[in-house]
């Protein structure tokens, strides 16, 4: 059986399309992390990270240009994370939230979007 330079070209486009989609989403497929993990880790310095961890208490305070300022927690360490988007209903001291964004220094991140875990009548 010869192969013909359509096949070829099926192929390659093939091949292209799904290096394209892996490279689309690869960037939404991100695990969660943890604080421990990130905290002084110079390795995400730069990188969209996600952390699911506990906004800790006394952090939580909004700036004169509107920015919200917190910690999340999980006990062994803690970083700063700096939000300037829309605030999230609900957000409180204490409860679980993911902050996607930035890393900017080993204890600090620039979030571009703040979700809040919503409580379960199980816990």
């Amino acid at each position: 059986m010869k192969i013909k330079a359509v096949h070829i070209i099926v192929f390659a486009l093939v091949a292209l399309s799904a290096i394209f989609a892996y490279d689309a989403f690869s960037s939404f497929i991100n695990p969660y992390l943890a604080v421990s993990d990130v905290a002084g880790n110079e390795e995400y310095i730069g990188k969209e990270i996600q952390i699911l961890d506990t906004v800790a208490n006394g952090s939580l305070h909004l700036a004169e240009d509107g920015t919200l300022l917190f910690d999340l927690t999980d006990g062994k360490a803690t970083i700063e994370v700096t939000y300037s988007g829309v605030h999230p209903q609900g957000l409180k001291e204490g409860q679980k939230a993911v902050a996607i964004g930035k890393l900017t220094a080993p204890y600090h991140m620039n979030a571009t979007q703040l979700l809040v875990k919503c409580p379960s009548k199980y816990e």
